[in-house]
């Protein structure tokens, strides 16, 4: 009878501790839990905030941008225009009517230049509404900016449904990204022909620029984390889980591909 108190005893004691120890592991199990729950909650509000801080940066970067082409602009074509116009009417002979008639109508030709000109620049001073119209209208207004140089020969392939509506914001850090990779080029490539194609392929969206400039060794660590932006690049796009893929043959030209999943 002892004997089976003692088991009994021994029994509940058994229970007892597998209980108590199967309590503390799920009471370290919802922890562990908790603390994982808090971890990932902390790391996406500071992804969040980290998202917000590039976008206002870009939107900066964006702005800075365009007020630079302006500025080139107004000195460039506008100046010169209306330097041609004074002097065209500075030359004008009243005595002579023939000549002066040439003369008038030439200068006429040269602000009528000058205001489309002005009209074209007032376009560039809305970069982001160009956004609001989408990405394929702020890179076709990139593009006729690059053109109007006359330096390089650009085509541009948009092969998006009309349909496809890209979220605002990551077509505005997608746009940047062009910006920057048209900058390496007019740097540091000494290209004369740029291909730009935008697509959306299994629904990612798809940017590929291709230049056919000097290149570089993509393996040196100077170049790819030091030189030409790659690393901002890398990690703006990496913001919106993206990737970006750079090509390059010495001699032969360079191609950077932007890849962004879900850009809708």
């Amino acid at each position: 009878m002892q004997i089976q108190t003692k088991e009994i005893i021994t029994l509940i004691i058994v229970i007892t501790c597998i209980f108590l120890i199967a309590g503390i592991f799920l009471l370290l199990y919802v922890a562990l839990y908790n603390r994982k729950k808090r971890k990932h909650v902390e790391e996406k509000e500071t992804m969040e905030i980290e998202f917000k801080t590039e976008l206002i940066k870009t939107q900066m970067e964006v702005q800075e941008e365009t007020l630079q082409t302006l500025a080139a602009d107004l000195h460039n074509n506008i100046g010169q225009l209306l330097s041609l116009t004074n002097v065209t009417l500075a030359s004008v002979n009243i005595d002579n009517d023939s000549k002066a008639q040439q003369k008038i109508i030439a200068a006429k030709e040269l602000i009528t230049r000058s205001i489309n000109e002005l009209r074209q620049l007032s376009k560039l001073l809305h970069g982001e509404q160009l956004i609001q119209q989408g990405l394929p209208k702020a890179i076709e207004q990139e593009v006729n900016w690059l053109q109007k140089g006359g330096y390089y020969t650009v085509h541009y392939l948009n092969l998006l449904d009309e349909s496809v509506e890209i979220n605002k914001d990551k077509a505005l850090f997608l746009y940047r990204l062009l910006q920057e990779a048209i900058n390496n080029i007019i740097k540091h490539a000494e290209a004369t022909v740029i291909n730009i194609t935008l697509q959306l392929v299994s629904n990612q969206l798809c940017l590929t620029i291709t230049d056919n400039g000097n290149g570089f060794n993509t393996l040196d660590p100077d170049i790819t984390q030091h030189g030409l932006g790659l690393h901002t690049m890398q990690r703006r796009i990496d913001l919106l889980n993206g990737k970006v893929h750079v090509t390059s043959e010495i001699g032969i030209g360079t191609t950077v591909s932007l890849t962004l999943p879900n850009p809708f």
